[in-house]
């Protein structure tokens, strides 16, 4: 069970809608399976270069050289890692821990892509080595945009397993 503040919801909420149609993307800390701080990441896979984009799996990687590098950022996403470790900074200091990530889908169910899978096994292969917590992965779904969707995952073994959420107050 994943226990998360409405208001943080929200927020996730509001910050995939500000993005649309491109994903957002970002990361949760928090203790004991409660979130209790979300970290906005800017989504820079517009600005990646073609050689960069080979780390997506293979019809990802075709779609997504087919795409301008605009339209890139509607259908994946991929994390600053500056502001990433600037996230990990804020979260050492104030006694959390990395609990997840979170990205939203745009035009798609709140379940992994394939794509989400492999960004979330090569993760995998360092976290321990970075003494890092498995972590939690949200989507925010805008696919009916009057009816946002939330759902959180564990993924091993390049398996997703749906977590339940519990919303506080």
């Amino acid at each position: 069970m994943l226990n998360i503040p409405s208001g943080i919801i929200q927020s996730m909420i509001e910050h995939a809608r500000e993005l649309a149609p491109h994903e957002c993307c970002g990361i949760l800390s928090g203790n004991e399976g409660t979130i209790a701080e979300y970290y906005r990441i800017t989504n820079i896979l517009a600005n990646m270069s073609e050689q960069e984009l080979t780390r997506f799996d293979g019809a990802k990687l075709s779609d997504l050289q087919r795409l301008s590098p605009e339209e890139r950022a509607d259908i994946a996403f991929q994390m600053d890692a500056r502001e990433m470790a600037m996230a990990q900074r804020d979260i050492r200091s104030k006694g959390l821990a990395l609990l997840g990530f979170y990205h939203s889908h745009t035009f798609s169910p709140a379940r992994p892509s394939q794509t989400d899978i492999t960004i979330a096994m090569e993760f995998e292969s360092y976290r321990a080595k970075l003494n890092f917590p498995e972590p939690v992965h949200l989507i925010v779904s805008l696919e009916h945009a009057d009816q946002p969707v939330v759902r959180a995952y564990q993924i091993q073994e390049a398996r997703a397993t749906e977590i339940p959420i519990r919303t506080l107050p």
